[in-house]
Formats: structure tokens, C-alpha cells, sequence
């Protein structure tokens, strides 16, 4: 798998101080960045700024890997040049460094539940479940110095809010420069060496996602808080919330802006699936998360991937990319209208695609009524659900199909038809 580099996604009002917000160091800890990006969108800085990195080692995360070129988190001491994520870390050093960056909050998912003293196998203090992580009490020269008493606070937040009393957290002051020598390698240490106040919040590994979030985010509200930042919340914080908000059947992947698919409900795998002429990397993928990605497979195949859940596995076909149909006019239950390529559009009964010019339409499960010599250009001929063979639907429930646009062998496009 290819090194990605991260995103910063950056909230700001122009007001100090700025918190670095990170998520997803380790590929397999989806509490971390699945915060990280519902704070993206559903907060709205109203004093101070968070600059946020929501996903730090995306292609290890495509994998649903802890760290496919070794732990990330333990590269920060040294690093040789040949090491595939050299770039990377030098450019999150850069960040963290970055005079503007006052505070860095760093998120986890840790295994059971830290206590200070022997508790039981799963309540120890080897565990780094539901902790607040410092490596010191106290750095003189920061701007915010007192680390220890930061934390305790953010933690009276926390548990002020807990859904069970067995979900408590506590404060781990690992004293790395006191000869922790795996700590020393870490991101959080890093910052500190730099004089930046730096703490780690790990959500515990034996919650269900929404739980490690919601416990994400109180930490992230515990911070804001401290360091002075104000913030508007759009939904009230509760697991059940944010169990909605992650899995939004209404959550859609777009690729190179010109296809758009939905996240869920999609079968397993699409067959000849039209893709660009270029390394999958350097694919344009957007959408309505910051989670989203395309990861090639040893067989060829690309798994649509958000976050470490997969949408589907395409089969792909490859073709030169024509960028120049923005717009296409299509008669829906008897009324023209006119849809931005990449639209997914809902029809009761038909539809009918309006020639155009120069281009030809493709609609994959249709077939004409008569032999065409030509390459097909399946226009003027409305279509009901029925006319279309359930077998190249895209969906589980066989009621979204695709239209494709071509310019001669180039291809322009493609919108979806969602039969309701």
C-alpha cells in the first residue's frame, strides 16, 4: 500500500489559542479518527482553533492495520530517511512545531481499563483503556504548563458523563523523560520536547465504537474547555447519536467528482467499474466524511473503504477521464430536469435521458430493443424498473442502476438512478 500523506482540516475564528486535534496514528483504532471526523462536522468553533488531522496514517487505517510499515507512534525520536513514512512524520513534526499550535491532543484506543493499582486481568495499570495520558506535570516555557492539572479536569469532565461507573477514568503520567524509553519515541513526547503542552486520551478498546467516540469527544470538549476555546455542539452527545452518525445511510464516497456512490447497502462487488488511467493514490476521493478512500488489493480489485468499514470491492475497468459534461438533462416521471454529473436521482416510475450532443449514454442493465451495429447511446426511450435486469443493479435491494457518458472512448461521467 502506497504512503498517503495526511489532511489538515483547520477551524479557526482568528482568536488564540489553537489546539492540534489527531486522529488515527494506528490504523486499527477507529474510535480516534471517527471522532475526530464527526467533530469536523458537527462542531462549530466559536472562539480559539482547532486545527484537526483526522486521519494520521490513512493507509495503514484502508488496511484495517495497526501500522502496515511498523507502529507510526514510535518514530518520532529518530527515523532514517529509507523508513516509507519518513515524509509523513516530518510533516506532522512540522505541525506540531508550527508557532501557531499552542496545545496537542492526541487520540487512542487502548485495551481494557488503566487503574492505577491491580484491579482484575482487564483493570490494571498495564492496561490504557479510559486514561488520560501525560508524560509530565509540568513543562515550563508553554503556553499551558500545567499538564497534570489540565488533565485532571478534562478527567472531572469525563466522569461527570460516564455511561457506566466501571467506565471511570484516570490520570497516567508515564514520566517519559524519567527513562520510559517506548514513550520517548512517541508523537505526545515529541511535542513536549518542543515545548508543546501535549496530552493523549485513550478511549477503551472493550467499548462498542460509539462509546469509544462519545468518550473521545467529552476529552476533546474537557480541553477545549481548559485551554479556553469555545465551541457549539449541532446534536446531544450520547452513544446512540453517534452511533447514527457514523452509519447515516445518507453518507455518499464521490470519485474524481464525476461518480458518486452510496456508502451503504451497496453489494459486494461491481463489476467493470469505470476508474481513471492513473495510480490509485492520486485518485480524487471526497465525500460526506473525511474517512474515505479507495485501497487496491494483490488481485486487482479496490475496496471502497470508510473509515475500516467496506462499502464494496470494484472491479474496475479503466479509462482516460473527459472532465467537460457538467450537466445532463433527464426526463423523471414525466418531468425534464437538469442533474450535475455524480447525482444520485430518486424516480418513482421512469425515466428518459435527453440526447446530447457529442456524448452517448450507457445504462448499465438496460438493453435497446433492437440490434444497434454502433456503440450503444440508450437515449429517447423512457425506462421503468422493470426494463432493467436486477443482476447489474449496484444495491442489495436491486433498485439503483448507473448511466454512464462517454466523448468517443473518453469518459465523462456517470449519475445513478434510484428507483423508489
Amino acid at each position: 500500500m502506497p504512503v498517503l500523506d495526511f489532511e489538515v482540516v483547520k477551524k479557526e475564528t482568528g482568536n488564540s489559542p489553537t489546539l492540534l486535534l489527531i486522529g488515527g496514528i494506528q490504523g486499527d483504532e477507529p474510535g480516534g479518527f471517527n471522532a475526530t471526523n464527526i467533530f469536523l462536522k458537527n462542531y462549530q468553533i466559536l472562539k480559539g482553533n482547532v486545527w484537526v488531522v483526522p486521519v494520521l496514517n490513512k493507509h495503514s487505517m484502508l488496511l484495517n492495520h495497526r501500522g502496515i510499515y511498523e507502529d507510526m507512534n514510535r518514530k518520532f525520536a529518530a527515523l532514517p530517511k529509507t523508513d516509507p513514512e519518513y515524509d509523513v512524520i516530518e510533516h506532522i513534526k512540522s505541525l506540531i512545531v508550527n508557532p501557531e499550535v499552542d496545545a496537542i491532543l492526541h487520540l487512542h484506543d487502548g485495551s481494557g481499563f488503566y487503574r492505577p493499582t491491580y484491579v482484575n486481568a482487564n483493570m490494571n495499570p498495564d492496561r490504557w483503556g479510559a486514561c488520560s495520558i501525560i508524560d509530565q506535570e509540568y513543562l515550563a516555557d508553554s503556553k499551558f504548563p500545567n499538564l497534570g492539572v489540565i488533565a485532571d479536569n478534562t478527567i472531572s469532565y469525563i466522569n461527570k458523563h460516564l455511561i457506566k461507573p466501571e467506565h471511570k477514568y484516570h490520570k497516567r503520567d508515564t514520566k517519559t523523560a524519567k527513562g520510559d524509553i517506548e514513550m520517548e519515541k512517541a508523537l505526545t513526547f515529541f511535542a513536549v520536547k518542543n515545548k508543546k503542552s501535549a496530552f493523549a486520551n485513550e478511549a477503551s478498546k472493550n467499548l462498542s465504537l460509539e462509546e469509544r467516540v462519545y468518550y473521545h469527544l467529552l476529552a476533546i470538549e474537557g480541553i477545549m474547555q481548559e485551554l479556553g476555546i469555545q465551541y457549539e455542539r449541532k446534536f446531544k452527545l450520547s452513544p446512540q447519536n453517534i452511533y447514527h452518525l457514523i452509519n447515516d445511510a445518507k453518507l455518499n464516497i464521490e470519485i474524481e467528482d464525476n461518480i458518486r456512490l452510496p456508502i451503504y447497502g451497496l453489494k459486494s462487488e461491481l463489476n467493470f467499474f469505470p476508474l481513471p488511467k492513473k495510480s490509485i493514490q492520486s485518485i480524487k476521493v471526497t465525500g460526506d466524511s473525511y474517512l474515505m478512500g479507495l485501497s487496491p488489493r494483490d488481485n486487482q480489485q479496490i475496496f471502497v473503504k470508510y473509515g475500516n468499514k467496506l462499502a464494496t470491492k470494484l472491479n474496475p475497468q479503466y479509462f482516460d477521464f473527459d472532465h467537460s459534461l457538467k450537466q445532463v438533462k433527464i426526463k423523471v416521471d414525466g418531468k425534464i430536469q437538469e442533474f450535475k454529473i455524480g447525482s444520485i436521482i430518486d424516480v418513482k416510475k421512469s425515466f428518459e435521458i435527453i440526447p446530447l450532443e457529442d456524448y452517448r449514454a450507457n445504462i448499465i442493465g438496460f438493453v435497446l430493443p433492437k440490434d444497434n451495429a454502433k456503440k450503444p447511446n440508450e437515449v429517447g426511450v423512457e425506462i421503468t424498473l422493470n426494463m432493467c435486469q436486477s443482476r447489474f443493479s449496484i444495491d442489495k435491494k436491486e433498485k439503483i442502476y448507473r448511466i454512464e457518458f462517454y466523448k468517443g472512448e473518453l469518459f465523462s461521467g456517470m449519475v445513478l438512478i434510484r428507483f423508489q
